[in-house]
């Protein structure tokens, strides 16, 4: 009793946690609260079960708690976790010597309740440890209450303030009945769609005819940004964006910003904005048929050349078999670049430095083409956790600004998102073959390991601007390209930062 009993408290109140700490500092995964209470439960059981059902419920606990990391981090519901848990080990955030410092952490743990716990502890030992545990628990989630961290039914997903408690469990759960309800009610809508900016944009719900030759349609460039999230703050949004109010753009083009609803990772915003659907890791197992709907192969049927770029391998995701099926003509990944001469920035994906691969694709723009071009861009280099030292030639200043000075990780974000949007503005000055149609969309709120970082960025909507040339061949494109009107989820969102003239593609007052 003097020692025993006291050890197996101690092991499920604070060893059980050390795998989960040890992965959520070296995988950078979300700690959603400090202490895992479903363990502690675990623990008040064990010493009515028999030890070996309760150390299988331990190692079920400690496995569930990573995944649940791995699941608030990168916003995967658990179906969307197992449909993607073979290209895990893909990252270079994820080493093999973490694997096996948490896999033997996790047999010493199942070792210790061994040696501490027996089929034939007393019935003081007993209530001991239920006791001391049950208020643990009790007192853990009575603070959290009272700090109003904790909401009956719901996962425990961001939150203001650090918390004690986490479910794990009860959190994976939620968070596959959220992702399941999101499909059915998608499913059950007249349309079957989710709202994007890039069906908005182009205006192939009402128009899909082939191009005629008297009209000259423009290039189409659709840049899905990793990880560029609607910030709370002003001043670090007004950074972000602060390439498109260059005199010179506002003089070439007319801009537009707004935001659209986001639902899941980089998948699910692939989904929204080349098929309008909420299909998600879906597109993995989608057929032909079922992508027959989809941005390329509309762009496809009106006459437009479609090109994919990503700078990853074309293995992640399966993303060279379904960007074929899904209508592009031609793919191109960090192998066919790089042997194009383009450079590898760091990250837990290295691949192709974005600023590179927009170059890259303004040289493609410059060649004289019978077919205007839809050229798809997903870039890279943002992708959490982003490496501190980030390469970016000529970076922002950090220091100007409140909302990100303070934080490495922050700032290092900041400057690769604002590397890619002055990447673009760059690229939308260069003289081009025929006129180009810009759309910058986020893909999905940026996953900081930091509850606090998390909570500055919106996690309803992302952000997005429109440029559209104002030279005159624009006059001959057909309507369904030439009237670029955006709607957005929340009107007060959309702003023309420049003269009162553009507002002919601003947002109805009424628009959803």
């Amino acid at each position: 009793m003097k020692i025993r009993a006291p050890l197996l408290v101690l092991i499920y109140v604070v060893a059980a946690n050390v795998p989960f700490w040890i992965a959520s500092r070296s995988m950078g995964l979300l700690v959603t609260g400090l202490f895992n209470v479903e363990v502690v439960i675990i623990g008040i059981l064990s010493v009515f079960l028999r030890r070996a059902l309760a150390i299988g419920l331990l190692l079920a606990a400690i496995l569930l708690d990573i995944l649940r990391g791995i699941n608030a981090t990168y916003m995967l519901s658990p179906s969307e976790m197992f449909l993607s848990a073979r290209y895990v080990f893909e990252s270079n955030s994820i080493h093999l010597s973490d694997i096996v410092m948490i896999a033997i952490c996790i047999a010493v743990i199942c070792l210790a309740v061994t040696l501490t716990s027996s089929d034939s502890m007393s019935g003081r030992e007993r209530a001991f440890v239920a006791s001391t545990l049950a208020v643990f628990a009790l007192f853990c989630g009575v603070a959290d209450v009272r700090s109003g961290q904790t909401k009956t039914f719901e996962g425990d997903g961001q939150v203001r303030n650090y918390r004690l408690t986490r479910f794990p469990a009860h959190s994976l759960v939620m968070s596959e009945l959220v992702h399941q309800r999101f499909k059915s009610s998608i499913v059950a809508g007249a349309a079957a769609r989710v709202s994007s900016a890039s069906t908005r944009l182009v205006g192939l719900e009402t128009t899909s005819a082939p191009l005629g030759a008297s009209a000259p349609p423009p290039n189409v460039v659709l840049v899905l940004v990793e990880s560029w999230g609607k910030s709370r703050a002003a001043d670090l949004e007004a950074a972000l964006v602060r390439p498109y109010v260059d005199e010179g753009l506002s003089e070439k083009y007319t801009v537009s910003q707004g935001t659209v609803p986001f639902h899941g990772a980089t998948l699910n915003g692939e989904a929204r904005e080349l098929c309008g659907s909420a299909i998600g890791v879906g597109l993995l197992a989608a057929s032909a048929t079922q992508l027959k709907g989809c941005l390329p192969a509309k762009m496809n049927g009106m006459g437009y050349r479609s090109m994919a770029v990503h700078g990853y391998s074309g293995r992640m995701f399966d993303r060279s078999e379904w960007y074929s099926k899904i209508g592009f003509n031609e793919t191109w990944f960090r192998e066919g670049l790089q042997r194009s001469g383009l450079p590898i920035c760091p990250g837990p994906f290295p691949g192709i430095c974005d600023a590179a691969a927009s170059v890259w694709i303004g040289d493609q723009l410059q060649k004289n083409s019978d077919s205007p071009q839809f050229v798809y861009w997903v870039t890279l280099n943002s992708h959490l956790p982003v490496p501190i030292s980030n390469l970016v030639a000529s970076p922002p200043a950090c220091e100007g600004n409140a909302s990100i000075a303070q934080s490495p990780a922050l700032c290092s974000w900041y400057q690769l998102e604002f590397n890619v949007h002055r990447s673009v503005t760059e690229l939308a000055m260069r003289e081009t073959a025929r006129p180009t149609v810009f759309l910058v969309v986020g893909d999905h709120a940026p996953p900081f390991s930091s509850a606090k970082l998390r909570d500055q960025f919106s996690d309803k909507v992302v952000p997005y601007v429109l440029l559209v040339p104002k030279r005159s061949g624009m006059d001959e494109v057909p309507q369904g390209l030439r009237s670029l009107t955006v709607e957005t989820h929340s009107p007060a969102a959309m702003r023309t930062p420049h003269s009162k003239k553009n507002r002919s593609l601003a947002a109805p007052s009424g628009g959803q």
